[in-house]
């Protein structure tokens, strides 16, 4: 939770800031959960870190203020402006600009045979253009099934590795599968997702997750992106969705994540409805989503299309030797 307030208010401060404050603006992104920006810990929701991520942060809050207001050394730290932990290589790198991080974008189009809706029947995440499969996937979204909330991780120690969603999505999402890497491949930044969608409803919420697949068959969580669907354009103006009408949706609001991927790894793509006890629900009315009941529940039901002519894609910031 701490990323969204943190990064908005950098990146805004990067745009409207006086050039004398934003060169002394540091930005540091550690592997770590809300009570690890304190005193970081060397494993988190199941996935371990080496010893470099845990840096002493309150000799680093003390060096900072002796140098920003006692005119002391430098923290010897602060290389560049913005240091970042590459999970998978264990180590601290740098950059001048949170935008210079990664170098380079991989694209990967979605693509299935018509068979997507778990993760033993998934879709495809490949480079280049769409493939002669089928041109869209289907799935069914009902606000009352509460099943899905069973499958949640809850307050899981494993809450970075563990399968237990993507394994019982219950019909309400699709998912998609990349080749295994043919080398390791450093991936740092804020990916983006362009998906065209068309539903019967009004409004739902959605949710895309991407993870890595190891070799062994484990998972690491890497990032996550949401949106409801009346702000699909814009998050001032809420627009109903047109009942059957191919959109676009752009999910850019994924949270930042460095990994060094492995060979042999895959990267798992999970595009569904949001329906859990931990976000608020959307009834799909279009109504006040707050003031909705059970009462008020419609089933949507959603396709998304990746033919030739309305490519969804995924977009991977790549950090090229």
């Amino acid at each position: 939770g701490d990323q969204p307030g943190a990064f908005t208010f950098y990146k805004r401060h990067m745009l409207y800031g006086a050039a004398e404050a934003k060169a002394n603006h540091y930005l540091i992104i550690g592997p770590w959960d809300h009570a690890g920006t304190r005193t970081p810990k060397a494993e988190v929701g199941g996935l371990k870190f080496g010893q470099a991520s845990l840096l002493d942060l309150n000799k680093l809050h003390t060096e900072w203020y002796d140098w920003a207001m006692k005119g002391g050394a430098k923290p010897e730290f602060l290389k560049k402006r913005v240091a970042y932990y590459l999970v998978g290589a264990e180590e601290w790198k740098y950059a001048d600009r949170l935008e210079s991080i990664s170098n380079a974008t991989r694209t990967l189009v979605l693509g299935s045979n018509g068979e997507a809706s778990d993760v033993f029947r998934s879709g495809t995440l490949t480079e280049g253009k769409p493939g002669a499969f089928a041109a869209m996937d289907s799935w069914t979204y009902d606000p009352l099934d509460t099943r899905p909330g069973t499958a949640e991780s809850e307050d899981d120690d494993n809450s970075l590795t563990s399968q237990r969603a993507a394994l019982n999505l219950f019909g309400e999402g699709v998912v998609y599968h990349s080749e295994p890497f043919a080398e390791a491949t450093e991936i740092a930044g804020f990916p983006k997702l362009t998906v065209w969608l068309k539903m019967d409803v009004p409004d739902t919420d959605l949710e895309a997750d991407l993870c890595e697949i190891l070799p062994d068959g484990g998972s690491v969580a890497l990032t996550g992106a949401s949106m409801r669907a009346r702000y699909r354009e814009s998050l001032r103006d809420a627009k109903p969705v047109p009942a059957g009408k191919l959109e676009k949706y752009v999910f850019d609001n994924f949270t930042f994540f460095a990994r060094r991927v492995g060979k042999g790894s895959r990267l798992r793509l999970v595009v569904r409805t949001i329906n859990s006890p931990g976000a608020e629900k959307n009834y799909n009315s279009g109504g006040v989503v707050a003031a909705e009941t059970g009462k008020d529940a419609r089933t949507a039901h959603i396709t998304l299309m990746h033919d030739a002519e309305h490519a969804s894609a995924l977009e991977l910031p790549v950090v090229k030797p």
